[in-house]
């Protein structure tokens, strides 16, 4: 229900528009404004490193912070060709706005223009911040707007009031097939005029954008392989489909829009905040999809618009206030909240600029982030026009800073910030050139090959550290192959490749390069491995294709390709390396197995793939023709007309766990909603057993388990509950700010929150009952309890004490006791752990490390050795329970060498081990053997179902040293293992080829 207080909802981030941010988000934005950017000279063989890191006072630069609401529009303008030069007409060009100061509203629908015979276009009434530009035209892949002939991905433009931008001129190069879809309600009726996108800079191409027709249709020129779809219209929430292009008709299909409205006001004196920005962030695990931005209006009024039912927590950031809401506000499908209250306090913003030196010019992209250790608290912001950066709503506190800037080195560490009560201006962080590693991607014949993501890893000589990370994640090839990984320190590195979107076959062995000290590497040339195409169709057993299979070819030692079926049941993978694969399938996550086959028997079919040819198979499965209805009723027996219901098949398997556990209900595919009568089906089911789930208005959900196919089923919603309390501080007091999370093992069920400035106070609405586990952190310590809650049950009064973190110290040995050098270790509190590389401790030239400000009470730790090390070790991932403090010493964390090799098959045993129940402590769980295959390695050394595996080579694998256990049975073909059994016996196995 939206029957809340004012007052009592919650903070968080949220995405203001899906398909955005598929395609921008985590990425910074460059300044590509004609005439406004300098040149960065050439680093020359002097310039080693960057300066030491300063922040100084700087001379004001123009602030990007005003209203762009209060500016003159601006316009854009260029032509556009295809690759061969020529000009294109009937293109349509794209500018898709990106700004904090805009509210979703105001980007709902990116404005567009079509090129003329000349090519030629022109585009008005654009808001005057930083946008993205990006170009589509039948027949060709869709492509963002680059400035010059260098390989970028895309070029953002800085626009000023009342100016026009010229030359923003777009090449397209061809083979874009084109889709067709409809876009509909939930009663199957048409939704005219919603805004379809395909595309983005996570896949590797330009957006595309359309609006549905009459009939909700609509078409889209895209890259081949299995584009995601996204569309969005006034009143509805986001809704999107996968497919194969060609080969699949899009059905996209809308739910009602949840709608979360509300005031923020300033702390104390109740005044309205005006031009505050408003977002949410989902605390559920089930429903999925995105939420807006909402800029308060002159009364300080706020409204998400478009949201998907869940738990959502709005905050707020403004200038000089930041806060959020008390308790999260749980909305069904079509709901719209009771209007809540936002308190924002006081706080600071924070203006600096990011400059190259030597030179002074400005940054043209990148970021600035700070770190608040004393409270966690984290806050970033990208880089806006002329390099300045804007960071609002901080603390008071001492901040580290990361700067980063795109093709060049940040400082080894920079100043910290210091906050107190008002605002900073004119802060300065200092980035150098570095050095660039330049080449191409061909294929096997020599030719150049577009879209492959290419990265650079450093690599640590024998004993030492990882030396710290410089230069981009990955960039990705352009059309003439060609790819330039800059702002990179010299030293020795691994470079690899991978694709995104479209799975084709790419080496599995990185290239070693030497970047020496004061030159650029030029003309690297990945050559990708010699392939051929594979053809085939997923039938049932009546002849009819079965359509969005997703078709998987694995072969051991090499890197998987991945295919999607179209409505007629075939599919295509242009690129699979030469060898032998093992193909299967599956679909909505359910394995698709041959008629009359288990869960534990091998699928699919083998192929041999040879190069520069056609290899065709044929998967014949089980058909999908099963049906589950029933009705939804409320716990006083009503009919619940607006439920949401999914059903997912358990495993069959002696080794799963039975019961769906399954929480990854999305709105992707059509939704299964009870009608007015409260009754609903689930059709298209494969054969199995089958975990019923309904969801429904206000929160609350119902479950039967072990539903056989042609079952009509009752779902019953038992009364939710709410459970509050408070945490405290052990010397007095309560945390400024903290999170919580409650957790239901047996069912799954997860809730998150944050909570600031409620003076301890916690609380959690809309909850089924059950057993949950509380874990309460914040910079002051951590707490993990466990709190039952009954049906309907109203719990109050639950009180948490924080236990203070520790300092943590150890060590990383091998098996024989010898230090692993430059071994990353992150600690975390149950499940999660932190993997921000910039603060990971790592081990010495004796194996000790250190971390600062670790968790108590049951904890997860991450040991990750260093990459490309002489010497390779397993991963580890250790759980434990810490006591005790200030200090802790753990015992010596055990890792082993790697067995299996980078690029090497990896062997099979032939046995499979019982999943352990989710409730058990993962140190107590054994390692009972579920299964044995006929004919397999276990079975000819006598291993037998039930046995439980203690050691492996003489490791004790049980309690805490658990983790052991995979590094040690991760062996090439032909290893003997020696595996010690809790009966007393041990048997020796020898790994055999796959299956």
């Amino acid at each position: 229900m939206a029957d809340r207080e004012p007052g009592r909802e919650g903070r968080s981030r949220i995405l203001w528009l899906l398909p955005l941010a598929l395609g921008v988000a985590g990425l910074s934005w460059a300044t590509c404004l004609k005439g406004q950017q300098e040149s960065v000279p050439p680093a020359t063989g002097s310039e080693k490193e960057p300066r030491p890191a300063t922040t100084a006072a700087l001379p004001a630069a123009p602030l990007p912070g005003i209203d762009p609401h209060k500016l003159q529009k601006a316009a854009i303008s260029g032509t556009v060709r295809d690759d061969k030069g020529q000009q294109l007409a009937g293109a349509q060009v794209c500018a898709i706005a990106n700004s904090g100061r805009l509210d979703a509203r105001d980007t709902f629908t990116p404005p567009c223009a079509a090129s003329g015979r000349d090519g030629h276009y022109r585009i008005e009434g654009l808001w005057p911040v930083r946008h993205s530009v990006s170009a589509s035209a039948p027949g060709h892949v869709p492509t963002f707007y680059t400035r010059g002939d260098r390989p970028r991905a895309f070029d953002p433009i800085d626009l000023l009031p009342g100016a026009e931008v010229p030359d923003v001129d777009i090449t397209l190069r061809g083979g874009g097939v084109e889709i067709h879809g409809v876009v509909k309600d939930l009663s199957g009726g048409a939704v005219e005029g919603a805004v379809v996108s395909s595309g983005g800079l996570f896949i590797g191409t330009g957006m595309a954008f359309a609006t549905s027709g009459p009939e909700g249709e609509f078409s889209l020129w895209v890259a081949p392989g299995q584009p995601q779809v996204w569309a969005r219209a006034e009143g509805y929430a986001g809704g999107s489909d996968r497919g194969a292009a060609p080969g699949h008709r899009f059905e996209l299909f809308m739910t009602p829009e949840a709608v979360l409205v509300g005031k923020v006001v300033r702390a104390g004196s109740g005044e309205s905040v005006e031009g505050a920005r408003v977002t949410a962030q989902r605390g559920d695990t089930f429903f999925g999809g995105g939420s807006g931005t909402a800029i308060t209006d002159a009364g300080g009024n706020f409204r998400l618009a478009q949201l998907s039912p869940g738990a959502y927590k709005p905050a707020v950031e403004a200038d000089d206030a930041v806060g959020m809401a008390a308790e999260q506000v749980v909305l069904g499908l079509g709901e719209t909240s009771q209007a809540i209250v936002i308190e924002a306090h006081p706080a600071a913003m924070l203006t600096g600029k990011v400059v190259v030196t030597p030179g002074g010019t400005s940054c043209p992209r990148g970021s600035v982030s700070l770190h608040a250790a004393a409270s966690e608290r984290e806050s970033a912001a990208e880089i806006e026009a002329d390099g300045v950066v804007q960071i609002r709503g901080l603390l008071p506190g001492t901040y580290a800073v990361t700067a980063t800037c795109d093709g060049f080195v940040s400082a080894e560490k920079y100043e910290p910030v210091v906050v107190a009560d008002k605002s900073l201006e004119g802060l300065r962080w200092d980035v150098a050139p570095g050095r660039a590693i330049r080449g191409a991607v061909t294929s096997a014949k020599g030719e150049p090959v577009q879209g492959i993501s290419v990265v650079a890893r450093s690599k640590a000589e024998p004993g030492q550290p990882n030396p710290r990370a410089s230069g981009p994640a990955f960039v990705d090839s352009d059309a003439r192959g060609r790819f330039e990984l800059a702002g990179l320190l010299p030293g020795k590195y691994e470079v690899s490749v991978f694709t995104k979107a479209q799975s084709r076959a790419t080496p599995t062995k990185p290239i070693e390069v030497i970047l020496p000290e004061g030159q650029d590497l030029e003309d690297i040339r990945i050559e990708l491995v010699a392939a051929g195409q594979v053809r085939g169709e997923v039938r049932d057993v009546h002849g009819n294709g079965v359509a969005r299979a997703q078709v998987s070819l694995q072969s051991p030692g090499r890197r998987g390709v991945n295919a999607m079926t179209g409505d007629d049941g075939t599919f295509h993978a242009p690129e699979a390396a030469a060898g032998e694969y093992r193909v299967t399938a599956s679909r909505d996550g359910v394995k698709l197995r041959a008629p009359g086959t288990g869960d534990d028997d091998v699928q699919g079919v083998k192929v041999t793939v040879e190069a520069d040819a056609v290899a065709t198979v044929k998967l014949v499965v089980e058909t999908g023709n099963g049906k589950i209805v029933g009705v939804v009723r409320d716990e006083g027996g009503a009919v619940v007309s607006d439920a949401f219901v999914e059903a997912t098949r358990e495993s069959e398997s002696a080794a799963g766990p039975g019961g769906g556990l399954s929480r990854f209900f999305a709105l992707a595919d059509r939704p299964h909603l009870t009608d007015t009568e409260g009754r609903f089906a689930v059709e298209e089911l494969f054969p199995g057993k089958y975990t019923v789930r309904a969801f429904r208005r206000g929160g609350g959900e119902a479950t039967v388990e072990h539903v056989a196919l042609g079952t009509e089923v009752t779902l019953t919603f038992a009364p939710t509950g709410r459970v509050a309390g408070t945490v405290a501080l052990k010397a007095g007091g309560a945390p400024q700010e903290f999170s919580a999370t409650l957790e239901e093992s047996t069912t799954g069920y997860r809730r998150t929150d944050q909570f600031f400035r409620t003076g301890g106070a916690w609380s959690f609405s809309e909850l089924p009952a059950g057993n949950y586990k509380l874990a309460v952190s914040a910079a002051e310590g951590t707490v993990d309890t466990e709190v039952s809650l009954g049906s309907g049950e109203e719990k109050a009064g639950v009180r948490v004490e924080l236990a203070a973190k520790v300092k943590l110290r150890g060590s990383v040995v091998d098996l024989e006791g010898a230090p692993v050098v430059g071994a990353a270790v992150r600690v975390g509190q149950g499940r999660g752990f932190t993997v921000d590389e910039r603060e990971t401790p790592r081990t010495d030239a004796e194996g000790r490390f250190e971390v600062e400000g670790a968790p108590v009470g049951p904890v997860t730790i991450l040991v990750a050795a260093p990459r490309g090390a002489a010497v390779e070790y397993s991963q580890a991932v250790i759980s434990t329970n810490i006591a005790g403090g200030p200090e802790v010493e753990l015992a010596p964390i055990r890792v082993t060498k790697k067995r299996l090799k980078s690029g090497e098959a990896g062997g099979d045993l032939g046995y499979a081990i019982k999943l352990g129940a989710p409730a058990v402590d993962p140190t107590q769980r054994k390692f009972e053997v579920a299964l044995v295959r006929p004919g397999s390695p276990a079975a000819s050394a006598g291993l037998q179902a039930g046995d439980v595996i203690v050691s492996v080579d003489g490791e004790d694998v049980t309690g805490e040293r658990r983790y052991l256990y995979e590094q040690l049975t991760r062996v090439p073909v032909g290893t003997t293992l020696r595996l010690g059994l809790a009966r007393g016996a041990t048997v020796e196995l020898t790994a055999g080829e796959a299956p």
